[in-house]
């Protein structure tokens, strides 16, 4: 129920997201919530499309916790040790979440334990495909957002977006 997208620039990487939270029938957005789906810690960048909790937990994970390099794979070890580290926290849960994750300047797509470097644009959540059809139209990333919270009943402004200089 979002939408978090993700353009690489020659001098920068965007990333942005929607702004609805859903809890049962009810939404949350804007100023009656506080939880963003865009987060910075410890230096590293992220979006998260699925549930507030795996979301703050991942937030909480990443306080203290780094991949050794911005590589394929070491952010599936650093996702799967993240897997393992909630397991121990709050007992059997599966991560389901997807995420954008930014590190070392260099973007990836997390979905599930599938993890791709993002070379051009990308887009997670319920929103994705409206986000991905202005990204290929050339739109940047507050566009493409603004397009899937148009057409998408699960997304919603307002649009948060952080830039980072290359």
């Amino acid at each position: 129920m979002s939408v978090i997208c993700c353009k690489i620039e020659k001098d920068r990487i965007e990333i942005a997201s929607d702004s609805i939270r859903v809890y049962g029938y009810t939404q949350s957005k804007g100023s009656n919530t506080t939880h963003t789906k865009l987060m910075q810690v410890n230096d590293m960048t992220f979006g998260s499309s699925g549930t507030c909790q795996e979301a703050s937990l991942f937030s909480v994970f990443c306080l203290t916790h780094k991949p050794k390099a911005p590589t394929v794979e070491d952010i599936l070890t650093f996702y799967s040790e993240f897997a393992s580290w909630q397991n121990d926290k709050v007992g059997k849960f599966d991560v389901k979440n997807d995420y954008i994750f930014i590190c070392e300047k260099t973007a990836f797509s997390v979905n599930g334990f599938f993890v791709d470097k993002i070379k051009t644009y990308d887009a997670i959540g319920a929103g994705m495909d409206y986000a991905l059809s202005a990204l290929y139209l050339g739109h940047g990333v507050s566009k493409a957002v603004d397009v899937a919270c148009e057409l998408s009943v699960y997304c919603e402004a307002p649009i948060n977006k952080i830039i980072i200089d290359l």
